[in-house]
């Protein structure tokens, strides 16, 4: 279902509006935080032998505690004016993929900030490209439809909205597929990448 445009006298777009945010909030705070994480606790890493991969995990996670809380407060809003979304099942799945996300890429950002500490200014302009090229503020249709289906935020939104909004379809077999080999490789991507540059990193930070 096409949202209506903004000033229209349906909620449609409201609702479409906002669990397209939530999300991209979370993603938002837990990759940012997380870029600085290993060099913001220095110190720990320098004296404590644990793994410094939890320094990563732990900005991820409250992020997506946060999420949650906003997403519950949310559908309690969402309530009011609709039914019960018949699939609300699939909104801890969309946190397990996103959460598995956020952290591949976290850990990727960690290690390559303490050899690179210009990342932080590059990365906020690349995830500014990243949220006008998502289908948050309008929908993933019309002749750039192809498009964004490349962008695995365009089914992980998908999720997120077919879980909390009663009007929205769920996103196509295909997608979601999709969205779990990039989940999956990302985290595995990210996390062999930070193994193998951990034991530089004590020394440079």
């Amino acid at each position: 279902m096409i949202p209506r445009a903004p000033g229209s006298k349906d909620d449609t777009y409201i609702y479409f509006l906002i669990a397209g945010l939530i999300p991209w909030l979370g993603i938002n705070e837990g990759i940012s935080r997380s870029t600085t994480s290993i060099v913001d606790n220095a110190p720990v890493v320098r004296k404590l032998p644990f793994r410094s991969e939890l320094l990563v995990v732990v900005p991820n996670a409250s992020a997506l505690i946060f999420e949650a809380v906003a997403f519950a407060i949310f559908i309690g809003i969402v309530l009011v004016t609709q039914p019960l979304p018949r699939m609300l099942w699939l909104l801890p799945f969309a946190f397990i993929l996103q959460f598995g996300i956020q952290v591949g890429i976290g850990l990727f950002l960690a290690a390559s900030y303490v050899f690179f500490r210009d990342l932080t200014q590059i990365l906020g302009f690349v995830l500014s490209i990243i949220f006008y090229l998502s289908p948050i503020l309008y929908p993933a249709a019309g002749r750039f439809e192809k498009y964004f289906n490349w962008n695995p935020m365009t089914p992980l939104l998908g999720l997120f909205r077919s879980a909390v909004l009663s009007s929205a379809a769920l996103p196509e077999v295909g997608s979601i597929v999709f969205l779990l080999v990039v989940a999956s490789g990302v985290f595995v991507s990210g996390l062999l990448f930070f193994r193998r540059a951990q034991p530089t990193l004590v020394d440079l930070i």
